[in-house]
């Protein structure tokens, strides 16, 4: 892993939302003007915080999926702002064909498509349908956002509300030409 020196290690322990928030900035801040983005890894971030990967990553839990889904969405636009130049990187390097960037590229992907499809599916196996769609709005979702970065002429919030507009359209097309699919809805 980062074989940090015990003493730059965080112990795990319970901090409200505000002072997780300004521990997780400070090491933040501290990574990053020291070290290139590429170097950094989430789970470093989440190491030294002393809190899971997917405590760093995952939105709460707590919300209803519809606004999980929203919050998911908002934060992962949000990194691709702060981080533009290298989500730009990262997404030009994984059209170009470079089988490493592809990789982690596609190991993202398939995380980020795990969380929807259960945060829709709940326990149950998502019909193909509905893993294509999830595949798919993925995919547009990275060029929807990799297009805002680079041309910046619509607002952060304004890029959510379509991928969230987008992402239950699938949702519901997927639902809607699946058998199978209408279970998951009740219908």
């Amino acid at each position: 892993m980062t074989g940090l020196p015990v003493a730059e290690r965080t112990s795990r322990r319970r901090l409200s939302v505000d002072e997780r928030r300004a521990e997780l900035l400070r090491i933040g801040m501290r990574l990053f003007s020291t070290r290139a983005y590429e170097e950094i890894w989430v789970e470093e971030i989440a190491e030294l915080a002393g809190i899971s990967r997917g405590e760093l990553t995952a939105p709460d839990a707590s919300l209803p999926p519809a606004e999980r889904l929203h919050a998911g969405i908002d934060a992962f636009v949000r990194y691709a702002e702060e981080h533009s130049q290298g989500f730009l990187t990262a997404y030009r390097g994984s059209l170009a064909g470079d089988p490493e960037v592809r990789a982690i590229v596609d190991e993202g992907r398939q995380r980020q498509a795990s969380r929807i499809l259960e945060t829709v599916a709940g326990d149950a196996e998502p019909p193909a349908l509905m893993r294509l769609a999830v595949h798919g709005w993925i995919s547009l979702a990275q060029n929807i956002i990799a297009l805002w970065l680079q041309e910046q002429d619509a607002t952060r919030e304004a890029v959510c509300e379509l991928l969230s507009g987008a992402l239950s359209g699938v949702i519901a097309a997927a639902m809607e030409a699946d058998t199978p699919t209408r279970s998951l809805a009740g219908k």
